[in-house]
């Protein structure tokens, strides 16, 4: 899927494209909003189309470069992915520092490393402080997407380190 498939989110697609052809992108975003409307389909989209390598669209993934086709298969050395796991359904610290210690090496097939945390809210304090750290000094060339139904949840530093980037609810028809 690629960032102009994703329907009813106008502005903050344009702003995620935009920080792309203008070669601006952030250490670490947050992507919050309701739940079901296209964030984490829209962090996808958005490390597919960093890292793609045979882009005709300005600030998009082309889908068919080696580097597009890994990510669509979820197999991407550089795009990192953490949820929750368990039945306690939160993000441990252990989960936290394998993610910063990936951040420390180089990229191996892409100018840079991609770290997708859904449901960051779900990080409790000891594992947010030490994501905190890494925002707070990035490690290498590496971008941190959160996504987060609560962002108010997360700690007020961790936001103040992201760039927002916010989403609508869905039109009715949609």
């Amino acid at each position: 899927m690629n960032l102009d498939a994703i329907r009813d989110q106008d502005v903050p697609i344009q702003l995620l494209k935009n920080m792309i052809t203008r070669e601006r992108i952030p250490n670490a975003l947050l992507m919050w909003g309701p739940s079901g409307v296209g964030k984490s389909m829209a962090a996808i989209a958005f490390a597919k189309a960093i890292n793609c390598t045979e882009s005709m669209i300005p600030g998009d993934a082309c889908n068919g470069c080696l580097s597009c086709r890994k990510i669509n298969s979820g197999n991407h050395p550089d795009l990192v992915q953490v949820s929750p796991i368990k039945k306690s359904r939160i993000i441990d610290v252990e989960a936290i520092d394998k993610m910063i210690e990936m951040a420390s090496l180089r990229p191996h097939e892409s100018h840079c490393k991609i770290f997708i945390i859904h449901e960051a809210e779900r990080m409790r304090g000891p594992a947010q402080n030490h994501l905190l750290k890494t925002l707070e000094e990035p490690v290498g060339p590496s971008v941190f997407i959160l996504i987060s139904e609560y962002p108010q949840l997360l700690l007020p530093t961790i936001r103040s380190r992201c760039q927002r980037v916010r989403f609508q609810t869905l039109h009715p028809d949609t």
